[in-house]
């Protein structure tokens, strides 16, 4: 099995764990739910709390915290992915960064879109497109192989010159051509996000049976969080993009 280079830090082969000190699915498991328990409660308070902190005027100082944590949150990110040790600690500062975000969204969608529920539909979006990918790679139909990781190198390219091209077509084209555009390279962004996450799979899969320690699942975890916030902020901007053209 092919090694991540994110993972060329951790030591495997060189060092002894006993087998309560490696790296198992289910600890992954166990730190994925719990990262994503953080990041739930999080944002489930800024969404209930958030127009309350507009009304007491205390929004622009709101406003700053929420882009700190988008800075920090990007950062947390390189760190725990980069560092087995710094994981465990970057993992936690994401969830929360990722909470506020997140939380924010929630409510800015709620007032903008007040006829569909736009969150809870990504959520359970993002759900049963995690359980489909998860089946079909446990059950050994999805396999990470050299052609799946020369699509998804070839694939990003594409969704970066799409991106390109329709920052320039914005400026020359007519708002429903636009809108149509827009709703293709979501869709494509989407696909993109969701072929990244057979790459952590096989991440988990390799820590797990090369005989890591358990610092590994923090970064594993890491990942994981980070493909699965990437797939719903995109079922949510698709979905806004559908809501949008139909009131056109």
């Amino acid at each position: 099995m092919k090694q991540s280079p994110l993972f060329s830090n951790i030591q495997t082969g060189e060092m002894y764990y006993d087998e309560a000190e490696r790296a198992t699915f289910k600890g992954i498991c166990f730190k994925t739910f719990f990262l994503l328990a953080i990041t739930t409660l999080v944002a489930g308070f800024i969404a209930f709390a958030l127009p309350e902190i507009i009304m007491t005027g205390n929004a622009n100082t709101f406003y700053i915290i929420l882009m700190v944590s988008v800075f920090v949150g990007f950062i947390s990110v390189l760190v725990g992915r980069m560092s087995e040790r710094a994981a465990k600690y970057a993992s936690f500062i994401y969830s929360v960064c990722e909470g506020l975000f997140l939380g924010s969204l929630a409510c800015v969608l709620k007032y903008a879109f007040p006829d569909t529920n736009i969150s809870i539909i990504a959520v359970f979006s993002t759900l049963i497109i995690f359980l489909i990918m998860l089946t079909l790679f446990a059950t050994g139909i999805l396999r990470v192989t050299n052609t799946l990781r020369k699509f998804a190198f070839a694939f990003s390219l594409g969704a970066i010159a799409l991106i390109m091209f329709s920052i320039i077509g914005s400026f020359f084209m007519n708002i429903g051509a636009y809108m149509g555009l827009m709703i293709f390279i979501e869709a494509f962004l989407l696909i993109y996000g969701v072929i990244t996450l057979s790459f952590n799979f096989q991440e988990a899969q390799y820590v797990v049976q090369s005989g890591a320690s358990k610092g590994a699942e923090w970064c594993v975890a890491l990942g994981l969080m980070v493909s699965l916030i990437y797939i719903y902020l995109e079922i949510v901007r698709l979905l806004m993009l559908i809501i949008a053209s139909r009131r056109d």
